[in-house]
Order: structure tokens, then C-alpha cells, then sequence
């Protein structure tokens, strides 16, 4: 007989349980969405830096859809003719090309409150997607090792130092192009794993669409056979056939580059030193590796502590290393070939810390500037170690799971990312939240060139570039129209001061000449206002001899040519003003409107002094003259309120109210709608 009676049942606490891959997807998407949320405060910035050479003053990107024929076929900044380079990104300029078309075109972007908010959204958008992409695919490369995708994903995701490429909307070449190379890389491995090389066309495909978005991607052809080593356990035959076929894609695309651009690198000895301090005139090759050794450092710095950070750390913020004892050279040099030797030590174990010195290597290696004939445009910018510091990332993620014993804890509810191993959240969450708040606060300097030079000129005090930079920014003409004439003097004495510190610096920057020169040219102008006629011719001499310094080292920039002109102009040598506007108009390689209507001023003022000789004849010849330069503005620049303004002139003066009339209309409608941009500006 069996007694019946009441059965005590003990209850177990109840946990929800989700398959692996659907927590895979929910933890990239959290991902995903915190670094939306992280830069979400530079989606209402204006432009800054290479904002304008790219998408805001390039014509070409103005296009929109109409340009994308064009772009295909011409490099990365053609449409701006004040900046050349041989870069060719055709991917990323017709992504801005269409953004610029959707968001209303140069219509709306020549209104006073007009910001680009759609391409700063794609960027934070395109970066939220990358930063959950890369957690995915490392539990593709790793799998099992949950924690090492977790913390190297919101590593990378919280890193001060990407700043730079998120919130300047042209550093969005450097997403896509690491975008890129991952999905190239996950197809990699599904040909490896299973053997069929139907995934090889996808590999290549990825591959070529990161080199259409920045050249540097083409570091893959190493990174590749590397990355399948250590990644999975095919045969070195099978890496061969898959790194070969990326060698074909990449000769299609030095093939293109070459018939595009004409060449591949820039001319080592045309980089100029202000733009990178190693390219030191005279100097052996030895002393620039050694230099270049020496900021790797300083990469490696940033990378552990982002603080400062700056737009630009040109000459002369880093010293030149001239001896073999320099302290900061040995201990570079010490500390690569260190991780160097490890990674090769360690290279048969295929161990994830061997992997990611190797990725960082090969990475940073076009950028370095250390190895003969790769100097490029600048000597240390934190977006060129975007893609390097995701290998710096992935090795503190592994120190960190190695050190707490969560290298193959796999979570299986949410609840358990935290207290499987609380851990790591120990350690992981305070980091996070100072590198947040870093970020966030680091953004705010990027709203637009006024804020972020006057922030940076402080970091880096001894920067050529930097000091250009904020003194162009502080005696633009905008800046200047809305100041009273005690703060525009002032403003310009402390334009002028930047530049006689840069000019200190290096004196043959031939950017700080000729800004300096249109300094001076504004205080003479300033002074001729207030009927100082001495003072003012004294400036604009000062501005003619800065002028022709900086036609020393560049003799085909139009701009030079008509500012000095307009200084010659200022002290009544008409005829050299004349010769030198023929020039700037001559050597342009775009309608150049302004050169134009100057020299429409040159025959005005001659009509003038026809006029006073009672010469009607040629008053009447040369006042035609002027009207037929006018025009030729407007054709240029439909807008051109200088040309309206002395078109309205030159018909009164020769008697014509009724020609005169419509031109003085619109000169009316043109003056308010620039007062109402200035006082937006202000």
C-alpha cells in the first residue's frame, strides 16, 4: 500500500532562456544603438575642415545625382580647385553627392539656418552599424568567445580617439572602408570553413568596394592571408588561391587609380613640410624612419589615453629625431619590436594576442610614414589609426577575458551578460563611462571650424597648420563684417600674431604668407576707411610682400595673383593691378568671378580718370569694358553682389538710369539676404 498524501514540490527559480543567436543579434543591436546615442549630439553640427574641399565649396559633389558619372571618373576633391590631391574615392564622394541632392541641394544650403544634418546622420548611423557588425563577426572569427566580441565591440565603439572620423562627415571613407573589409573578411572564413570558392567573388567584391572608399584599404592583401591563418585552420595552398585572387582585384584597381588619377602616391619631394614634419629638406632617409618611429609612439599613446586630442598635429608639434639616442625613439622602437617579436614568438599558437599586433602592424603600415618612398600627407591623424585601433581593442579585450577566466563563457539570457562574470563589468563600465564622456565632450568641438580651431590651438600651440587655421577662421571675411571697428582691428592684430608665430616656426609656409598678406590687406582697408591714407598704403605694402613670397613657392594659384592685385589696386597702381588680375583670371582652371569683376573695377576706374580729363571717348570705351567684365561675373556667379553693385555704378555713369535700375534691384535683395546670413553667423 502506498500512503497518499500532499507532495512538497521545491521551486526553482525560473530564467528565461534565448537561443544564442537571437542574443547574438540583440547584443549587436544594443550595440549598434549606444553609438548612435554616443554621437547623437553632432547630428545638428555645421561643416568643418575637409567638410568644404569634399562636399560644401566642391561643385562637383553640388551636383548630387547629375555628378555621379563625373565623380566615377575624377579624384576624391576635383571640383575644388583650391585643393588637389591623387586621391580616387569615388564610393564615398557619390554617397555625399546624393545626400547633398536629397537634402534640397545648393538651394537650401545657401539658406542662413541651411546645416547638414542628413550626412551627419549617415555617418552616426553608418558608425552604430559598424560597431554592432564588428561584435557579430568576431563571434564569427572567435566562436565561443562571447566577452572578447562584447568588450572589444564596445571598446571600439566608446574610443575618444574615432571622434575625428565619426563627427567630420568627409572621415566617413575610413567607416566604410573598415566596413567594408570585416564583411570581405566573414566571407573569407565561410570559404575557408567550407571549402567552396563560390565565396570568393564576395571577398573580392568587399574588398574592391573598400578601395573605392579609401585607398588605404589595400593593406588587405596582407591582412588577409594572416587573418585565415589564425582564424581558421585552412591550408597554406587554400590562403594562397583566395590571397592570389585578391592580388588580381587589386591590380584592376591600381589600373583604374592610374588611369583616373595619372599616378598612385603623392611625389615625395613636392609634400610640404608644413603638411609633414618627417619631410625635412636635406634630411636622410634614416633620420625621417627614425622620426616616423617616434610618432608611433604617440599613436600608442592615444590609443591608451585620447587626452588632448586635436584636428591636426603638424610642424613642428613633434621634434625631428636626429640621433640614434633620442629617448622617445628608443623607447617606440623598443616597444614595437617587442609586440613584434611576441607576435612572431607566438605565431604557431595562433593566439588572439599574436593576431591583433599583426593586424595593427599591417594596418598602420601605409600610414606610418617610416618605410621609403610612402610619406603621405601628413605626418599623425587620429583617423588614420581607425582601423588600427580596432586591433588594439581586441587585444585588451583578450587580456581582460584571459585574466578573469571568461574566454569561452557563452551567456544564455540577458541577465547572465552580467552576472555570469560581474567581473568584467567591474572592470569595463567605469572605463566606458570616462571614455563616453570624453567622446561626448570631444564632439561638442566639432560643431564647426570656429569652435574646434579655437579649442584646438591650444592643445598643439607650436602647429603651423593649427595656427593657419585659427587665424583664417578668426579674420574671415563673415567674421570681420559683423564685429564693430575696435574688434575688427583687434581680431586682425591677433590674426596677425598667429602668423608671425607660424612664420617664426617655418618660415617658408607659403599658406602663412599669403594669409598674413590678406591680413595686412584687410588693416589697410580698414585704415583707408578711416581716412588714415598713410597707414593704410603701409599695410598694403606689407601685404604685397607677402604676396609675392608666397608666389615664390606657388606661381598657379589664381587667389594669390588677385589679392595682390587688389593691393596694387588699394595704392592706386592700376596698371600692375591689371596685369595681375589677367593673371589670376588666366591661370584659373574655373570661371574665376571674382578676378572678373576686379578687373571690371581696373576699367571703371580708368573710365574714371578719362571722365576727369574730359576724355568721353574713352571714358565711354573703358566704362563698356567694365560692364562687359561685370557680365562675365554674373555668368560665372549669378550672385555676385560686388557685380551687381558696379554694374548699377558704371550705367549711372554713363548716363544709362534706366539699364542701371534692375541691376541696383538686385543688389538691394542680395546685401539684405547677406545681412540676414550674418546675423545668423552672428
Amino acid at each position: 500500500p502506498v500512503k497518499k498524501g500532499p507532495v512538497h514540490v521545491q521551486k526553482k527559480e525560473t530564467k528565461i532562456s534565448i537561443s544564442n543567436k537571437k542574443l547574438n543579434w540583440i547584443t549587436a543591436i544594443v550595440i549598434g544603438l549606444c553609438g548612435f546615442l554616443l554621437y547623437a549630439n553632432t547630428l545638428n553640427h555645421d561643416w568643418a575642415l575637409d567638410d568644404y574641399s569634399v562636399v560644401a565649396q566642391n561643385v562637383m559633389t553640388q551636383g548630387g545625382v547629375d555628378s555621379l558619372g563625373t565623380i566615377l571618373s575624377n579624384g576624391y576633391r576635383e571640383g575644388n580647385y583650391a585643393v588637389e590631391d591623387n586621391l580616387y574615392r569615388p564610393l564615398t564622394k557619390a554617397m555625399f553627392a546624393i545626400e547633398y541632392d536629397l537634402s534640397g541641394g545648393k538651394e537650401y544650403f545657401e539658406q542662413p539656418h541651411a546645416k547638414p544634418f542628413l550626412l551627419h546622420w549617415m555617418n552616426v548611423f553608418l558608425y552604430g552599424l559598424l560597431c554592432g557588425f564588428i561584435f557579430l563577426s568576431l563571434l564569427k572569427f572567435f566562436p565561443g568567445q562571447y566577452y572578447l566580441a562584447l568588450i572589444t565591440s564596445l571598446l571600439f565603439m566608446v574610443h575618444p580617439l574615432h571622434t575625428e572620423v565619426v563627427a567630420n562627415i568627409k572621415s566617413r571613407d575610413e567607416i566604410l572602408a573598415l566596413f567594408f573589409l570585416i564583411a570581405s573578411l566573414r566571407f573569407a572564413k565561410m570559404y575557408a570553413d567550407t571549402n567552396k570558392f563560390k565565396w570568393i567573388g564576395l571577398v573580392g567584391l568587399f574588398y574592391f568596394l573598400a578601395l573605392l572608399t579609401k585607398e588605404s584599404a589595400i593593406t588587405y592583401v596582407a591582412l588577409l592571408p594572416v587573418s585565415l591563418y589564425f582564424l581558421t585552420k585552412q591550408s597554406w595552398s587554400k590562403i594562397g588561391i583566395a590571397t592570389v585572387c585578391m592580388l588580381v582585384v587589386t591590380g584592376i584597381y591600381l589600373l583604374i587609380h592610374q588611369q583616373v588619377i595619372g599616378g598612385i602616391g603623392l611625389p615625395q619631394k613636392t609634400i610640404p613640410l608644413a603638411d609633414n614634419s618627417i619631410n625635412v629638406p636635406g634630411s636622410s632617409q634614416m633620420n625621417k624612419s627614425m622620426t616616423a618611429i617616434y610618432i608611433l609612439a604617440q599613436y600608442l599613446k592615444l590609443m591608451f589615453i585620447p587626452h588632448p586630442l586635436s584636428c591636426d598635429y603638424s610642424y613642428n608639434t613633434f621634434p625631428f629625431v636626429t640621433s640614434f639616442s633620442h629617448p622617445g625613439f628608443l623607447l617606440s622602437l623598443a616597444i614595437h619590436l617587442g609586440l613584434l617579436g611576441y607576435a612572431i614568438w607566438t605565431f604557431k599558437k595562433r593566439s588572439v594576442i599574436s593576431y591583433a599586433i599583426f593586424f595593427y602592424f599591417i594596418t598602420i603600415s601605409i600610414v606610418s610614414n617610416v618605410f621609403p618612398g610612402t610619406l603621405i600627407g601628413t605626418n599623425l591623424a587620429e583617423r588614420l589609426v581607425f582601423m588600427p585601433s580596432l586591433a588594439f581593442c581586441l587585444a585588451i579585450a583578450y587580456l581582460i577575458t584571459r585574466s578573469l577566466k571568461a574566454e569561452r563563457i557563452v551567456p544564455v539570457s540577458i541577465s547572465e551578460i552580467f552576472s555570469k562574470k560581474a567581473a568584467v563589468w567591474l572592470i569595463l563600465l567605469p572605463v566606458m563611462l570616462i571614455a563616453s564622456v570624453k567622446t561626448f565632450s570631444r564632439n561638442k568641438d566639432w560643431k564647426n571650424d570656429s569652435i574646434l580651431f579655437n579649442a584646438d590651438v591650444k592643445k598643439v600651440p607650436n602647429s603651423v597648420h593649427m595656427l593657419l587655421y585659427h587665424a583664417g577662421m578668426i579674420t574671415n571675411a563673415d567674421s570681420l563684417a559683423i564685429k564693430t571697428p575696435e574688434k575688427k582691428l583687434e581680431t586682425l592684430r591677433a590674426g596677425e600674431k598667429d602668423m608671425l608665430k607660424a612664420l617664426s616656426i617655418l618660415e617658408g609656409f607659403p599658406n602663412a604668407h599669403s594669409t598674413i598678406g590678406r591680413i595686412y590687406k584687410e588693416m589697410g582697408q580698414f585704415y583707408a576707411e578711416r581716412n588714415e591714407g598713410q597707414l593704410s598704403f603701409e599695410y598694403n605694402k606689407k601685404a604685397i610682400i607677402h604676396y609675392k613670397r608666397t608666389l615664390q613657392f606657388n606661381d598657379t594659384d589664381p587667389t594669390t595673383f588677385n589679392n595682390l592685385a587688389t593691393c596694387y589696386f588699394a595704392i592706386q597702381k592700376y596698371d600692375s593691378a591689371e596685369i595681375h588680375f589677367k593673371k589670376a583670371i588666366d591661370i584659373s582652371p574655373i570661371c574665376y568671378a571674382d578676378g572678373l569683376a576686379n578687373l571690371g573695377s581696373v576699367y571703371g576706374m580708368y573710365g574714371h580718370f578719362s571722365l576727369i580729363k574730359g576724355d568721353q571717348p574713352n571714358a565711354t570705351k573703358f566704362f563698356n569694358m567694365a560692364i562687359d567684365m561685370f557680365k562675365k561675373t554674373l555668368q560665372c556667379e549669378k550672385d555676385n553682389i560686388q557685380a551687381y553693385q558696379f554694374l548699377a555704378l558704371t550705367y549711372n555713369n554713363l548716363g544709362d538710369t534706366a539699364s542701371a535700375r534692375p541691376y541696383k534691384i538686385r543688389y538691394d535683395q542680395l546685401m539684405k539676404a547677406k545681412q540676414d546670413r550674418l546675423n545668423k553667423f552672428k
